[in-house]
């Protein structure tokens, strides 16, 4: 059965690839494209570039004053035609995934000056700081990748002003404090928080997302995992591992009818496993492990259990192997 962190990696490798394809307004054809002076867009990057003290891979390398923007490389810049500005030529994508640029003032400030940015990817970089506060002026972002940084604070608000984002990925940074009930409510198809330091209860309108990807696992959360998290109908794979959820899992999942993994590890979680759950038959990977259930499965989880779709392992469930020591759940139950 998959891991926690094996189905970490491999959500985050479908999703997290440079794309400039269907779900992006542009066209990637820069063929006879009208001719539009991209100075402001080279004055951001230069001084972007100018903060960069190292840069392992000399990915920046060919980013001078002396070549035109979308000459500086396909690996790291993307120019495409603008449909809504006459076709004009416009700087539609950044990828520095995987640079490890770092700088003592590296930050984030210059993206609001890269108005036609389509996506911005830029994982495993030390970035600090956070989201500019408004990213509305970038009116066709759909994609922003700033995992695995040295980002911190409370949630970026400017996140939020990006309406037309269908990917976010903030994961592995510094970020703390709880999350807005709105993030909840924009059109994402990805929502990547894990391995983060937020805390607090989870808004009660999770279930109102339209992701396919949910991730909030390794985070400080606390309280129930709300019951609308049933209700999320577009929900394909939710990692919520390793924070401090307590009571029951929701008991109603009319929901979501393609959801192929769910993830609750190494919670505070009690009380049963919901058979409405264990009826969706889409499931793939259940893993409740490290939590302090106490009821016996009924008949659907039993057969999730035997066909090693669901995994019990760590908890108090009577009559099953690998589960917590008999004074450990003696306690559970006492109380």
């Amino acid at each position: 059965m998959p891991s926690f962190l094996t189905t970490s990696l491999i959500v985050a490798a479908a999703v997290s690839q440079p794309v400039l394809g269907s779900r992006s307004p542009f066209s990637s054809n820069s063929n006879d494209l009208a001719a539009r002076d991209l100075v402001s867009e080279a004055k951001a990057l230069l001084a972007l570039k100018s903060k960069v003290t190292q840069d392992p891979y000399g990915v920046l390398s060919s980013w001078n004053v002396s070549n035109d923007v979308c000459t500086w490389g396909e690996d790291t810049i993307s120019c495409a035609a603008n449909p809504f500005d006459g076709g004009k030529l416009a700087l539609a994508g950044i990828n520095l995934n995987q640079a490890e640029l770092d700088g003592d003032d590296l930050n984030l400030d210059f993206l609001t000056e890269l108005t036609d940015l389509t996506f911005f990817h830029a994982n495993s970089n030390n970035f600090k700081g956070t989201l500019p506060s408004d990213l509305s002026g970038i009116s066709y972002l759909y994609e922003l990748d700033v995992s695995n940084n040295q980002l911190s604070g409370p949630f970026p608000e400017g996140a939020l002003t990006a309406v037309n984002l269908t990917m976010l990925d903030l994961r592995f940074n510094n970020f703390e404090g709880p999350i807005p009930a709105e993030v909840f409510n924009m059109d994402l198809d990805v929502l990547f928080l894990n391995d983060n330091q937020f805390s607090g209860e989870v808004p009660s309108n999770i279930g109102d997302t339209p992701a396919l990807y949910l991730t909030l696992a390794n985070n400080g959360f606390t309280g129930s995992i709300p019951a609308s998290l049933g209700e999320a109908a577009n929900l394909e794979e939710a990692l919520l591992g390793g924070n401090q959820f307590n009571g029951f899992l929701p008991e109603v999942w009319t929901g979501p009818q393609n959801l192929t993994v769910l993830d609750v590890t190494g919670n505070q979680l009690i009380g049963g496993i919901p058979e409405a759950l264990c009826e969706l038959t889409t499931l793939e990977v259940l893993n409740v492990t490290g939590n302090y259930f106490t009821q016996p499965l009924g008949t659907a989880c039993a057969k999730l259990e035997e066909a090693g779709v669901l995994d019990v392992a760590d908890n108090c469930i009577p009559g099953l192997e690998n589960q917590k020591s008999t004074e450990v759940c003696a306690l559970i139950v006492s109380h």
